[in-house]
């Protein structure tokens, strides 16, 4: 355990004097032809989708005046379809390239959320499922664009853009969607959503999506190499060490590759706990909130927590070292445990910070470990499996953090999901170091 702390000394010191390379690194990237269109139109995409669990919900308890629990079952329904669907369709996209898998998934969301609205109950709790296993979320589609546009070394700063959109999805999306739900009807907001989603993804299929899958290029043969004197093998697991680009552009390889299965596994599950994290921390302040009789300032803090988040994601993108997943997931767990502790909501503004930014962090460096463990032919399907895990953790969150709630107190939900982080962090840091030598990940470039 000796390597996590030094290792994020080394990012952060080098953070302070590196703000002039973050900013020209963002510069660059959004330089690069088609980049700021993938960002855009990811958004759009990510906007819609961050609403369906709320519209769902709206549309069975205030359009079928069913109870929230029917209401939360045909949420869940949608949310285990994502799950079960989205390493299918990477598989898809892998198969026949993302235009066509795009296409069917436009298709199918439109004709649900047209006709969602006049679907008895049985009917939509089906039709749900079959949605969700049929959507391509928009980060997914965001991330293999991004990953197949950028350098190894700048694919960190890529991805923390892509966790900020995503951010700003979550302080927007569900809003618009309560707005639409209870301001015109539930009806109103399930058409709209549709029609919405379908124009987002057929852009993205125009705009950013690449028309077919490039042909693989040889590897390149590995070139040996040896630690420097006083350097030592990071047990924290991750991808190979990358090296400069050579004549004919190719990033080559400078070092002993790893096991990829190890390295993915290890960024699915530091996503997974990440994703538990992150929808426990809300139900925690919701209910400490409650216990304090400070109810009505939980939109505040939430919309202060997404503010962090943003915050977080933007300065991941300029650190000079890539932070190992397991590390940012140990740091967010021993920040958020002891959030329970704060006796006032006021003291919770400032509190939350630390926590809300390494999420955004996390989220970023666990994508950015999993695309560097996948080849292009596995691109698809190993994102596909990361945001079923994120998906996954955000199921397992709140029910966690309920029931330790319920045990323990207010203070009980931060305690259980910041425990759960740290204990996955440990977990995979272990492994890492039981299955042999491994190689830093690449450092950012400005």
């Amino acid at each position: 355990m000796a390597r996590l702390p030094s290792e994020l000394r080394t990012a952060l010191g080098r953070r302070a004097s590196g703000v002039t390379t973050g900013r020209s690194r963002y510069r660059l990237l959004l330089a690069v032809p088609g980049m700021r269109t993938t960002l855009v139109t990811g958004l759009l995409v990510k906007l819609p989708v961050i609403a369906i669990p709320l519209v769902l919900s709206l549309q069975v308890s205030l359009g079928l005046h069913r109870s929230l629990g029917a209401a939360g079952l045909v949420a869940g329904a949608w949310m285990a379809g994502v799950m079960a669907g989205a390493p299918l369709l990477g598989w898809a996209m892998d198969r026949w390239s993302m235009r066509p898998v795009l296409a069917v998934s436009a298709l199918a969301q439109v004709a649900f959320w047209t006709t969602a609205d006049r679907l008895p109950y049985p009917a939509l709790l089906c039709a749900a499922l079959a949605s969700g296993l049929l959507l391509v979320p928009g980060s997914t589609l965001t991330r293999m664009v991004l990953a197949a546009r950028t350098a190894p070394e700048h694919r960190q700063a890529a991805f923390a853009l892509d966790t900020v959109t995503s951010q700003l999805s979550y302080l927007a999306g569900p809003a618009l969607g309560a707005l639409l739900s209870t301001q015109a009807s539930p009806a109103t907001a399930c058409r709209l959503l549709g029609v919405a989603l379908g124009l987002a993804l057929a852009a993205f299929a125009l705009r950013s999506a690449q028309p077919s899958r490039p042909a693989p290029a040889p590897d390149p043969a590995p070139v040996p190499d040896r630690p420097a004197p006083g350097e030592r093998d990071d047990p924290a697991g991750g991808a190979e060490e990358v090296g400069p680009a050579g004549a004919d552009g190719r990033i080559r390889a400078t070092g002993a590759p790893v096991a990829p299965v190890t390295a993915a596994g290890s960024a699915l599950a530091c996503a997974f706990a990440t994703g538990t994290v992150s929808s426990g921390f809300e139900l925690s302040l919701i209910g400490l909130c409650r216990a304090q009789g400070a109810v009505p300032w939980v939109g505040l803090l939430i919309a202060v927590c997404g503010l962090y988040a943003v915050l977080g994601g933007l300065l991941s993108g300029t650190l000079a070292v890539t932070p190992r997943p397991a590390v940012t997931l140990l740091l967010l767990g021993l920040v958020t445990a002891p959030l329970g502790l704060a006796g006032d909501w006021r003291v919770l503004l400032v509190a939350v910070a630390p926590a809300a930014m390494l999420a955004a962090v996390s989220f970023a460096v666990t994508a950015a470990a999993c695309t560097a463990a996948a080849t292009e032919r596995t691109r698809g399907r190993l994102l596909g499996l990361y945001g079923a895990a994120v998906a996954g953790g955000n199921a397992l969150g709140a029910p966690l953090a309920g029931l330790a709630s319920a045990a323990a107190g207010p203070a009980g939900g931060f305690l259980a999901v910041g425990a759960a982080a740290a204990l996955v962090a440990l977990a995979c840091h272990v492994l890492a170091a039981l299955t042999g030598r491994t190689r830093p990940l690449p450092s950012q470039k400005g």
